[in-house]
């Protein structure tokens, strides 16, 4: 498949959080983490055209959570993860995918190659007006950005004690809900933003709801002895609660045309 990533990279400044959180454990955070709501795939999918000749970039795509559900529905996908951790494991569950190293700062494609920009659980790392930027030099005119976040619903009790044990209000990159789509219209390179929101419940055993808070990258990075404090607090209350342990989520999905240049 020809996808035209010939532009090299650049060192990213910013994201050293996300960086370091990311550098192993990614065996951990493709077992434990969440697909995205058939849903919210079908409405990334209807809202921006994507088909079988749309050329799809999935930008910070982790292990290919979002990028195997394009792929799986005809997507004609091209993927690029900063993380080398990822990648292997990216590689293992998609190796017939396109995958290279890069930063969403200085994505490595030319002007104009891309009819549509993905980015699934990680713009939040990004810094905004340069990649947007570059989202909008790779895309066409008139090309789709899309950005997904599977979110814990807070309201539900499990999930607000999950938070305080996990120390996830204390550390979290971004507040839950924060409305993406006034950084897309605070850049002038989108239109319209439309947002849609989507609940799914995922149902854990205990040892996977343990292992949702072991992939955040706040807790990668902890020293071992703080970590598996808190892994055991996170434990102690799985204990407590039956399974299959519910864990309501609320998938936030913002979708903006480019402008025509």
């Amino acid at each position: 498949m020809e996808h035209a990533l010939t532009r090299p990279g650049r060192a990213v400044r910013g994201g050293a959080l996300g960086r370091r959180g990311f550098e192993s454990g990614s065996e951990t955070y493709e077992r434990a983490r969440p697909d995205y709501p058939v849903a919210a795939v079908e409405c990334i999918l209807g809202t921006t055209g994507i088909t079988g000749d749309t050329r799809v970039l999935d930008l910070a795509a982790g292990t290919g959570k979002l990028t195997r559900q394009l792929w799986s529905r005809g997507a004609n996908c091209v993927a690029l993860e900063p993380s080398e951790a990822m990648r292997k494991v990216f590689r293992q569950v998609l190796p017939n995918v396109p995958l290279i190293a890069g930063t969403a700062e200085s994505i490595p494609a030319s002007r104009g190659s891309m009819e549509a920009v993905v980015v699934a659980q990680a713009f939040h790392w990004f810094d905004p007006p340069q990649s947007l930027a570059e989202i909008a030099r790779v895309l066409r005119p008139e090309g789709w950005l899309a950005l997904i976040w599977n979110e814990r619903d807070e309201s539900d009790p499990t999930m607000a004690e999950l938070v305080r044990v996990s120390k996830w209000d204390r550390n979290q990159p971004y507040p839950m809900g924060k409305d993406f789509g006034k950084l897309l219209d605070r850049s002038r390179l989108f239109g319209p933003v439309e947002r849609t929101r989507f609940r799914f419940v995922l149902s854990v055993d205990r040892q996977r709801f343990v292992e949702q808070v072991a992939s955040r990258s706040y807790v990668r990075v902890m020293d071992g002895q703080d970590q598996q404090a808190l892994l055991a607090r996170v434990a102690e209350l799985a204990e407590e609660l039956e399974e299959p342990i519910a864990m309501p989520h609320i998938t936030d999905l913002f979708c903006a045309q480019a402008l025509g240049r």
